[in-house]
């Protein structure tokens, strides 16, 4: 497990902020991000399954090698337009230090104009990392994988039943995750079933266990918009949906919010068009100094708005399909970002996957396995 010091990981929230506000990094400020970045892509690279796992009680019994999944299943979330592809696409961009996505993964992960109704409609993984064998065919390290899921518009019933059935790790790969309109009349059970409980059998696993959950849950959330969640029906909607991942288990869920670049356009036309330049901010005419309040100020409402701790919410630039905006397409402080979120997730897997099999202890009880089609 990679450690973060505090005073790196605020270095490079700085770093982000100054950028974005038009300023430079220092070549020093530079160098100690690389470095912490190069740092993070190794111990990435290594990653395996709860390897570094320990418990409070010494005498726990080993976790069974045989029962743990050959890889860590990042589930992403949020509402349509957020850009989670992007960020799907940044953590692989970052991790593998390249301006561009295999041909596979751009197929499967699409990133469409926010102009457009809908981009993402399937339930579909990317694997961000593959595992690695030694020459005699044992893992030497695990998979890192994200999946990518539709969009929530309606912020209803039947989308908050999509989502758990994706979390109890229930639905096939590259499928689209929605329920029926219809009942079979000779499956007299189905008529006293609610109309959100019905999904296809073809979408559904045979059997669902800790090897087809997702292992950590990111919420993506568009940081541009004026309301994070955007309105009252929007903020109970995931605030229900974050205490649902929870009672499952998954106690450390992650909050993204992206487009750090748009909070900062929408500051430069706040000030150019305001006659007193510290009207907008009320204190001072330092643009990285402004955007670190509203930054600071939009993840504070985050916070609130969902019952989530401090340290759970991050800002990010995704990189766009072009790749980076800086020499070589690189982008010290996105990829610092990026990989630091990617590594909380791997840890936040390792926990979930180790109380799994344990039996659920210090979380919700997994229920057993079963066969899940309808």
């Amino acid at each position: 497990t990679l450690a973060i010091g505090p005073t790196v990981a605020a270095a490079a929230t700085a770093a982000m902020q100054r950028q974005g506000a038009g300023g430079a990094m220092s070549s020093s400020m530079i160098a100690i991000m690389e470095s912490q970045v190069e740092d993070m892509r190794k111990s990435l690279s290594r990653f395996r399954v709860c390897a570094t796992t320990r418990t409070q009680d010494d005498s726990a019994a080993p976790l069974p090698q045989a029962a743990l999944p050959p890889h860590a299943d990042i589930l992403v979330f949020g509402p349509s337009g957020s850009g989670k592809s992007s960020l799907i696409r940044t953590f692989y961009m970052a991790l593998h230090k390249t301006q561009q996505v295999p041909p596979d993964f751009a197929e499967r992960i699409i990133v469409k104009d926010t102009a457009m109704n809908e981009g993402t409609l399937k339930y579909v993984s990317a694997v961000i990392k593959p595992a690695t064998v030694d020459h005699r065919g044992n893992a030497t390290s695990s998979a890192i994988m994200c999946h990518d899921t539709r969009g929530q518009i309606w912020m209803d019933e039947r989308e908050q039943k999509q989502l758990g059935v994706m979390l109890d790790g229930s639905v096939k790969d590259n499928v689209l995750v929605q329920q029926r309109n219809y009942r079979y009349a000779r499956l007299l059970w189905e008529f006293w079933r609610k109309d959100t409980e019905l999904f296809p059998p073809e979408i559904l696993v045979r059997r669902n266990g800790i090897q087809t959950k997702p292992h950590a849950i990111l919420f993506v959330f568009d940081g541009s918009m004026e309301e994070i969640p955007d309105g009252e029906e929007e903020t109970r909607f995931y605030r229900e949906i974050i205490q649902m991942t929870k009672a499952k288990g998954y106690q450390h869920p992650q909050v993204v919010l992206t487009r750090i670049d748009r909070v900062e356009e929408s500051l430069c036309r706040t000030s150019q068009g305001a006659k007193d330049p510290l009207s907008s901010t009320g204190s001072s005419g330092d643009p990285g100094l402004r955007l670190r309040q509203v930054l600071d100020r939009k993840i504070e409402d985050v916070v609130a708005k969902l019952d989530v701790g401090r340290n759970a919410v991050h800002f990010i630039e995704n990189y766009h399909s072009g790749g980076g905006n800086v020499a070589e397409g690189r982008n010290a402080s996105v990829d610092f970002h990026a990989l630091k979120i990617l590594s909380q997730c791997c840890q936040h897997a390792d926990a979930f996957v180790a109380q799994n099999i344990r039996g659920g202890s210090g979380g919700a009880a997994p229920k057993p396995s079963g066969c899940m089609l309808q």
